[in-house]
Order: structure tokens, then sequence, then C-alpha cells
């Protein structure tokens, strides 16, 4: 049985792992140690390839094998090559939950209702996703860490909160619109111009002409050249037990990326990670 002081820690857990683009910087508790490669410059291609650092790889292999933008191998204990691609959708399926009311995303309650019914009043069908991403963005006036995680009823009604609520209350407004969604965790890579930076983040994906859409409210108007969405876990339970899945989630952040750099093109094609066999022991 999860207790209220359970789910408070968890909560506390992926909070300080969080981070907003309204900041003025990231909090040194949610970034990730990020390196380049030697000679790596910047602007980054569209394309990059690091080293992942993580005691779990297994785990960590069986949550990307289904992302078709991100290629990885083993090539140590604890550490994996990964070849990751800008990313704005992926392939998969919605189920009966991604439309549902439930603990986390209580879209009956009335506080979500009337923040609902204030986007329905602004905006007629058909309804774009950058239109439901741009309205949570403004609506979320007070940025702010203080809160472990809220439902999306006391987001609509505080109207503040750091990336988890931006997730939360953005998964409300498109489950009101009828619009499957869901709540994802995981590290965000952001290129700015002189500097590549890592942090925990949390973000909401869109059902959308049979794709699964990123839909960053937190993020949306960042000054970044480039994010790279590396999804280390979906809220799947969104009843009082919630914080198990925000907990897997954070479990699989690795310590530190490194060797980051532009994935290389010669005449015989892109570089792609090294195949190196290891025992299945890890």
């Amino acid at each position: 049985m999860i207790t209220k002081l359970t789910t408070a820690v968890f909560a506390i857990c992926i909070s300080v792992y969080c981070n907003t683009a309204y900041a003025q910087s990231i909090p040194s508790i949610s970034s990730v140690k990020t390196t380049l490669a030697d000679g790596q410059t910047l602007p980054l291609a569209n394309k990059i390839a690091f080293e992942w650092h993580a005691n779990n790889s297994q785990k960590v292999i069986e949550q990307f094998e289904e992302h078709a933008h991100i290629q990885l191998s083993q090539i140590a204990d604890g550490r994996l090559e990964m070849f990751v691609s800008q990313w704005t959708n992926s392939a998969g399926e919605f189920l009966p939950r991604h439309k549902a009311d439930s603990f986390v995303i209580d879209i009956s309650e009335k506080s979500t209702q009337a923040f609902v019914a204030g986007f329905n009043s602004k905006h007629t069908q058909p309804i774009e996703l950058h239109q439901l991403t741009s309205y949570v963005a403004n609506y979320i006036d007070k940025p702010t860490y203080i809160h472990g995680f809220n439902f999306a009823s006391k987001v609509a009604n505080q109207r503040s909160g750091d990336c988890t609520e931006y997730a939360v209350l953005t998964t409300a407004l498109a489950r009101s619109l009828d619009l499957p969604a869901r709540v994802m965790i995981g590290i965000v890579i952001v290129e700015e111009t002189d500097k590549v930076q890592a942090f925990g983040h949390a973000w909401a994906e869109i059902w959308q002409q049979g794709h699964w859409q990123i839909a960053d409210a937190a993020l949306l108007n960042s000054a970044a050249q480039q994010h790279f969405y590396l999804p280390t876990g979906e809220i799947t339970n969104e009843g009082p037990g919630y914080a198990m899945s925000l907990f897997r989630s954070v479990t699989l952040m690795p310590s530190e990326i490194s060797n980051l750099r532009t994935v290389k093109v010669t005449t015989t094609g892109a570089e792609k990670p090294r195949q190196i066999r290891f025992s299945r022991s890890f």
C-alpha cells in the first residue's frame, strides 16, 4: 500500500529532475553532466550520438527499443552508446486509459473544466496541436519548483508549477477535447548557441494522425537551437499509486552523458552504434 508520505517522496524525486524554459538557469540537481566529444563544435546536426552512463543497462535498452528515433548498444559495463534523431512523433497505439478521467488527469473536476472552457471560448474545430501547447504555456503564469507533483485540477486552479505541471495540464486539455494523451518522463538534451545541456524533464504526448506527437508546453518558448527527447517512461498508473510510475522513470535516467557528437555521414553511409557483445548478466 502506498502511503501519502511515500507518494510525496516519489513526487519530489521527479520534481527535482524537471525544469522549465522560463527559469533563469537549470538547477544543478536536475541537470545531467554532459560533455562534448573531443573536437566537437556547435551547432550539432539533427542526429547525434553519445554515451549514456547507467547501472541498469538492460532496463534502459528495453525501454528504448520501441522508439525508432533511438538506436543503442552496450559498449561497456554500465555504459551504452546511443544514436538519436530529433523526434516529434512516434508510432504505437493508444489505449482507453489515454482518454480517461483519472486521479491525476482529473478532467471532471470543476477547475479543470473551467480551464478547458476558457480554451474552447478562444478556439474552434479543428484543433491544432500548437494551439494546445500555446494555451497551456500562457496559462501557467507562475513557473515554480515548490510543488512536488500536482494533479490537473490543482494546476488549473493555481496556474503554477514546473515541467510536470505543464505536462499534466496539457494532457488534461487534450483528453477534454477527446484527444488521446499521456504524460511522459525522461531526459531532454538541449542545444543552445554556446553549450549543450541535459536534464530530467516531463512532457505530454498527444495522439494525432496515427502517431504520438510531442506537446511540450514547458519548452514551447525556449530559445534553444534543438531539443532531443529521450523518454524513460510513461505515467501508466494514474491512480493513487502514480508515484511508482514516476519512480521507475527516474531510476532509468543516466548519471552522465559523455562523448556527445554529431553523427558522421560518409560515402558509405551514416555512423552506426558499435556492435559489441556482452553476456546478459547485467
